[in-house]
């Protein structure tokens, strides 16, 4: 068939194949395994949430809080992502 080049025959359609599966995101599995580090600061998040769920004024906001979960994971994901590049 198409799939096997004239150089490599089935070797290359090996390779090929292998080349046109999806990359696997080793930085959202990374991620995954740093957040339960950062439980606190998802707790905290999800009490502001609750908090401006009531507030009336429209001006509330958990941005503090959502930046320091997320500060949290890059601070602990970063070497491991880097370690990877390598």
């Amino acid at each position: 068939g198409r799939g096997r080049g004239r150089r490599g025959g089935r070797g290359e359609e090996r390779r090929l194949s292998a080349m046109d599966e999806d990359p696997v995101d080793v930085k959202e599995a990374i991620e995954d395994g740093c957040r339960p580090q950062c439980l606190k600061y998802w707790s905290e998040y999800e009490k502001c949430q609750d908090r401006v769920q009531k507030d009336t004024t429209g001006e509330a906001h958990c941005t503090g809080q959502y930046l320091e979960f997320w500060g949290c994971v890059d601070k602990c994901a970063a070497p491991k992502l880097f370690a990877k590049l390598k």
